[in-house]
């Protein structure tokens, strides 16, 4: 599997579109999500990065997805569609993707 560093713009709302996810939250470091959540604060901007983390290291792409899902819904259904997208989406690029990681962060009840 390999992918062009153009596609990664549009994971965030690819995953929000996966049937069964109800939230997707930022799923890079914390330290790297307090610093852009604190200059995009400052400069009283939209959060300008992507919640679905990408890597990229020497052997290829680490992809990282933290989604949230309906109280309804098979959390290994649900995560299996979101990598899934993700995989068909970023297939045929130059770039190898070596692990697509979803994790389920939160399940939503109906209260």
């Amino acid at each position: 599997m390999t992918t062009d560093v153009s596609s990664f713009d549009q994971l965030d709302v690819l995953v929000r579109r996966v049937s069964g996810v109800a939230a997707l939250y930022p799923a890079g470091s914390m330290m790297a999500t307090a610093l852009s959540a604190t200059l995009d604060a400052v400069a009283h901007r939209a959060p300008a990065a992507p919640l679905v983390h990408i890597e990229q290291r020497a052997d290829g792409v680490r992809v990282t997805a933290r989604i949230g899902i309906g109280a309804a819904e098979s959390s290994s259904d649900v995560s299996g569609r979101v990598h899934d997208a993700i995989a068909a989406h970023l297939e045929g690029g130059n770039l190898p993707v070596v692990q697509i990681v979803v994790i389920v962060a939160s399940v939503w009840l109906n209260v």
